[in-house]
């Protein structure tokens, strides 16, 4: 959500400085400041950001629109959720180390906790706004979706896939030798009983060692590279129906069973719809709201306050 790296002020110069001016409106260098972490955390980290200006751009930019929505969302008298804004200022605390060590922090490059909640309140509010006035009127007809389809194939190209159940018992690879060998009894006696024709998914419910086994140790579908190679190999080893041998990997002794396999190719438009739908959900959003803030920058007044905006590119404690 909101992220705190190491921050100090030249000699002379205010900690935290008010860098853009909207609408009458001040922004301040630490709330930049947050920005820029967020977004460079969605791009890896900070060691993978290429150009620190251009990251203070963009951070900057996104501010400003965060601005005018709210001020946007208070003009047309839009109430944030209160139960959000409670929830999100409780996690920044518990993220800090509590209320006490989270105004430590803020304190450190010069910012407030009352502050920083009017900033995460600027947050709710633009949220807000897109959700009650934008979204409503987005609509993605199922003509869409099948167009969007048939022009971007590339985008529904999958490799083969398996769909498997498994049973786990821990035993990672720095396990003694018993604890190991009593993973591989259990793990044996569990094969035997699937092979002599018991419920695999029951059998996960009752003796698996792993997250799954609520759900019948049900993994869904994967590739090759999204499991433990020599779980992999096993899988892919397998027809449907099909029971391995029992499987080491570093997370345990696994037992494993293929449902299904799906070879590569072009997942079918009925399996993508939604997550198509979706797709075009967010961009027709994105769009619509980049058209509201443009509107709302023509009529509003953003002023920058400093001749060198890359003075935010200090950075804030945690």
């Amino acid at each position: 959500m909101i992220a705190f790296a190491q921050a100090q002020a030249a000699p002379g110069q205010t900690l935290n400085p008010a860098m853009i001016e909207v609408n009458g409106e001040k922004i301040y260098a630490a709330e930049i400041s947050m920005v820029m972490q967020n977004i460079a955390a969605q791009m890896g980290g900070r060691e993978n950001v290429q150009d620190e200006q251009q990251l203070v751009q963009m951070a900057t930019q996104r501010v400003v629109e965060q601005t005018l929505l709210a001020q946007e969302a208070r003009r047309t008298n839009i109430q944030p959720n209160e139960l959000r804004l409670a929830e999100m200022m409780q996690t920044l605390e518990q993220q800090a180390g509590g209320r006490e060590a989270l105004e430590s922090n803020l304190a450190a490059f010069g910012m407030s906790y009352d502050q920083l909640a009017e900033f995460v309140l600027e947050m709710e509010l633009s949220r807000s706004l897109i959700k009650d006035q934008i979204s409503p009127t987005i609509q993605v007809s199922d003509e869409e979706v099948k167009a969007f389809y048939e022009e971007n194939p590339e985008l529904f190209d999958a490799e083969e896939q398996v769909h498997a159940r498994h049973i786990i018992f821990n035993a990672t690879l720095q396990a003694d030798a018993q604890t190991v060998a009593e993973a591989r009894a259990k793990a044996e006696e569990a094969r035997q009983r699937a092979l002599a024709g018991e419920d695999f998914a029951e059998l996960a419910r009752e003796l698996s060692e792993g997250p799954s086994a609520p759900n019948g140790g049900d993994l869904g579908f994967f590739t090759r590279g999204q499991t433990a190679p020599a779980f992999s190999a096993a899988a892919f080893a397998l027809e449907p129906g099909g029971i391995s041998p029992v499987v080491r990997t570093p997370f345990g002794l696994h037992v494993i069973k293929v449902e299904e396999k799906r070879p590569a190719g072009r997942l079918p438009l009925d399996e993508v719809f939604d997550h198509v739908r979706n797709l075009l959900v967010q961009k027709k959003t994105g769009e619509n709201v980049a058209k509201l803030v443009a509107s709302l920058g023509e009529k509003g007044t953003v002023v920058n306050l400093v001749d060198d905006p890359a003075a935010v590119n200090e950075q804030p404690p945690g």
